[in-house]
């Protein structure tokens, strides 16, 4: 039966009040005047008297036609949303064997229950899910749990929305209330217009928990080990007990390490450190898990990749089309396989299928709330080459020598050397006339390489490494274009003389505004004090040219890092402090020092050289200056250390020797410390073509891509076409266009929404107006939609509770739904209608009047009244 409010009395007939009237007092003074005679006792006749004179008023009200008026809800004209969360934390349980939260949930919201009947007599009842948005459904019948995103917020105003010109009675909202939509401080409920009542059991009960809290990476140009995962993570009701924390190849399963920890107290945060050497430079992904001994199986049975089961959509702006590839898609484009690869696909599919099944099997076995949390996708983007470094030299040395053999072990380095053999000559020199104007060290050559013969006044330069004939085939770079084609350039005991104003210029325009790297080493051409303090390569040195009045101390120099230099991973070369202290003491001594002045403002000393005194002076220095850094190397026979280099056996952090198999490994400090300075000098250095990920703090929204793209002089490029490959891991790749940037040349937008968690690679392709290629740029980002849903496993009350008391609704009890289903239809609802009940024309009014005759009629007659 529909509820009704409680209305007031209204009069049919009120005409009929002054007769009613009349006519009731006259049979009251009948009847009064009739049981005045004493005939019986008086208490008697005042009982007759009363039953009566009860009859006769009844009657007589009864001509007034009294009628109780009232409103209640118009049958199904108001709206009832009833929201479901169906996010994969409905999927806890709070101990093994018992219901899931969906499943709770599903066995109360169904249709024949109780409560339902009732609400679906007097209003119209809208079913929803929500994860990472709105969907209307038939029923919950079907209800999976299995969202990786819970936007409670969103779906509420989303809801506000759709029926903003609609009469909502009020919304029943079946979530934990842990939204990943986290709306701004101080938001205001009361503006979703209509009244919000969360449904909560009466506790959360007892739970056991193990999750992944937070992932972090840090990168180092340290040679040995330049990754280092951190993985926190805390428990619930688990104190005590034995984890292990797990990190493995994402794509292929690989492990590559495993510890073992003894859980804290509870929600307790505690971190574990993976350091290891990727084996692929670029972006690569691995999974990090953590699980205790009984869940082994789930934690060694994660499958190597992250099945994908629709594609997510994403959009380009206006302009683009979504171009999503999904497997039917392929098949549809691809030419029929062959039986036995069709034969192969469907093994694979089962295979995933038994997997995943396995998978749910283990999750139910567990005594955790849920193994969901225990796991994260780390995305690890080491930077890819090839860097090309160009090496100038004032003459030939063993310096550039093993610097070379140095980086020919490394495949992201590419080192181009330009060696100065002879200087250049004095322009005038008086010479017989048979004597042709070639320098004689090209003598004999012939008149066919005579363009490529120096003259007299100018040095003879040897190119090594070029990738074409005509690279550098004037010598150092004059012009933009041709400079900032490399990342860094290092400097090797030459003069500033060598090189013109406009080179020096366009050098610390390399530096300051390509971004790129500048090291200069010492020698005895270097750091020379009047004239390279006057100039750009004075400026661009991060120390100051030594003053004339300035002794330089004597020798032999034994070289110490500071603090500073041993907090720089790129700078040291042992795993801890002891064993690199133990290594420097190792080191040869040096001969060949340069005199420079102070370190300049802003600028790092990263290690110093001392003589047989006390007295140090600068021997690394590093700098920021502009875009990009400079640093300067003191020393001027650094070969000295190669050519004396201990080969030492690897060492543990406790300083044991570490030997693998029957062999020892050697390492050859030098050539480990020059590959650190030059990935050091160029890692950071900008390219033409770059692309970022920006992320909220939602991760149900998209991902921005941002592409930024430069012409060959690294002037921000626009009107660029830029192509975008992402590929999921373990997926099929799909392609969408960036589009331009109103408002910041050079920038190139694209959003893409990354539905199911898991890693995610992006290629960009930026092609110039022309139709030139300007570059390649890749990146990756993980998506962690699963990680914010399980940021907390217990019910968000204080946030439900704030929602129902602005919004005027109020939180339900689990067990009170019966109860507020009843009185629902007797709140304030949007449409109304009046309702009229004719107290007179019922039954049990005449009745009534009757029942007071016949009891008079009785009494009389039982007292022998006449």
């Amino acid at each position: 039966m529909i509820g009704e409010v409680d209305g007031e009395i209204v009069w049919g007939a009120p005409q009929w009040l002054w007769p009613a009237a009349l006519i009731a007092a006259a049979f009251t003074v009948i009847v009064l005047w009739g049981y005045t005679r004493p005939y019986t006792k008086s208490g008697v006749r005042l009982a007759a008297a009363a039953l009566k004179l009860a009859a006769i008023i009844l009657l007589a009200v009864c001509l007034l036609e009294p009628m109780r008026s009232g409103t209640r809800p118009r049958p199904h004209a108001n709206i009832l949303p009833i929201l479901v969360d169906n996010s994969q934390s409905m999927q806890l349980k709070t101990a093994a064997g018992d219901e899931t939260r969906r499943e709770q949930v599903a066995r109360m919201v169904d249709e024949s229950a109780a409560w339902r009947v009732r609400v679906g007599q007097a209003f119209d009842v809208r079913p929803y899910v929500f994860d990472a948005r709105l969907e209307s459904v038939d029923d919950f019948a079907d209800l999976q749990a299995d969202g990786y995103a819970s936007s409670l917020s969103g779906s509420l105003r989303a809801l506000s929305d759709r029926f903003s010109s609609r009469p909502v009675a009020g919304v029943l909202v079946f979530s934990d209330g842990n939204l990943t939509d986290l709306p701004a401080a101080g938001v205001d409920w009361s503006t979703l217009g209509f009244p919000v009542y969360p449904v909560l059991p009466s506790s959360d009960g007892d739970f056991q928990d193990l999750r992944v809290a937070d992932v972090s990476v840090r990168q180092t140009d340290f040679e040995s080990s330049p990754t280092t995962v951190t993985v926190s993570f805390d428990a619930i009701g688990m104190e005590g007990q034995k984890a292990f924390v797990r990190l493995a190849d994402a794509a292929t399963g690989n492990l590559i390490e495993e510890q073992a920890v003894e859980l804290g107290r509870e929600n307790e945060s505690q971190e574990v450190r993976f350091r290891f050497r990727p084996e692929d430079s670029g972006v690569t992904f691995y999974r990090a898990s953590v699980f205790v001994e009984d869940d082994r199986d789930w934690g060694e049975g994660q499958a190597p990749v992250n099945d994908v089961s629709e594609r997510d959509d994403s959009d380009a702006g206006n302009k683009n089309d979504r171009n999503l590839k999904t497997s039917t898609e392929q098949a549809s484009t691809e030419q029929a396989s062959t039986e036995q690869t069709s034969t192969e696909q469907t093994s694979a599919e089962q295979t995933s299928t038994e997997q995943g099944s396995l998978s749910r099997q283990l999750q139910a076995s567990s005594a955790e709330a849920t193994l969901l949390n225990n796991q994260r996708i780390v995305t690890v983007d080491r930077s890819t080459g090839p860097y090309r470094i160009l090496y100038l030299a004032g003459r030939p040395n063993w310096e550039f020598k093993f610097l070379r053999r140095a980086l020919q072990e490394d495949a992201e380095v590419q080192l181009v050397a330009l060696l100065r053999i002879a200087n250049k000559e004095p322009k005038f020199s008086f010479r017989d006339k048979a004597v042709n104007a070639t320098n004689p060290l090209f003598a004999g050559l012939g008149e066919d390489e005579e363009e490529v013969a120096q003259q007299y006044d100018e040095p003879v330069i040897l190119r090594l490494g070029v990738k074409e004939s005509e690279e550098l085939s004037d010598g150092f770079p004059e012009t933009a274009e041709e400079l900032f084609a490399y990342h860094g350039i290092i400097l090797d005991d030459i003069e500033c003389e060598f090189f013109t104003q406009d080179q020096m210029l366009l050098l610390r325009k390399f530096v300051a505004a390509r971004g790129g790297g500048l090291l200069m080493l010492g020698g005895s051409e270097a750091f020379d004090s009047k004239k390279f303090a006057e100039s750009p390569l004075g400026e661009l040195s991060p120390v100051y040219a030594a003053r004339s009045s300035k002794q330089k101390i004597a020798g032999p120099y034994r070289v110490e890092l500071t603090r500073e230099g041993l907090l720089q991973p790129w700078a040291r070369l042992r795993d801890t402090e002891l064993a690199e202290q133990e290594r420097i003491r190792s080191m040869p001594s040096f001969l060949t020092l340069n005199s420079v002045g102070d370190v300049k403002p802003g600028a790092s000393q990263l290690a110093t050289v001392s003589g047989p005194g006390d007295e140090s002076v600068p021997a690394m220095v590093a700098q920021r200056f502009g875009k990009g850094r400079t640093a300067a190397i003191t020393l001027g026979d650094m070969w000295r250390w190669s050519m004396r280099r201990n080969n030492t056996l690897d060492q543990s952090p406790n300083g044991t020797q570490v030997r693998t198999g029957a062999d020892a490994m050697l390492r050859d400090d030098p050539a480990q410390a020059w590959r650190q300075l030059s990935h050091w000098l160029v890692n950071d250095v900008p390219r033409r073509a770059e692309v970022r990920v920006e992320r909220g703090d939602d991760p149900s929204q998209p991902v921005t891509l941002v592409v930024t793209a430069r012409d060959d002089e690294y002037l921000l490029l626009d009107n660029a076409t830029v192509d975008l490959e992402i590929t999921p891991v373990g997926g099929e790749p799909f392609n969408l266009k960036a589009e331009m940037d109103g408002d910041e040349a050079g920038k190139y937008v694209a959003t893409y929404w990354s539905r199911e968690p898991g890693g995610y690679s992006v290629e960009a392709k930026v092609t110039a107006a022309d139709g030139t290629e300007v570059g390649l740029a890749n990146t990756g980002w993980t998506s962690e939609a699963g990680a914010a849903e399980f940021r907390d496993l217990r019910f968000n009350r204080s946030l439900l509770q704030e929602i129902a008391e602005q919004t005027g609704g109020e939180v339900v009890s689990e067990d009170q739904l019966d109860r507020f289903a009843a009185g629902l239809p007797e709140r304030d609802v949007p449409l109304t209608e009046t309702w009229i009940y004719p107290i007179w024309h019922r039954p049990w009014v005449m009745f009534l009047a009757m029942l007071c005759l016949c009891c008079e009629w009785g009494l009389r007659r039982w007292k022998g009244l006449a």
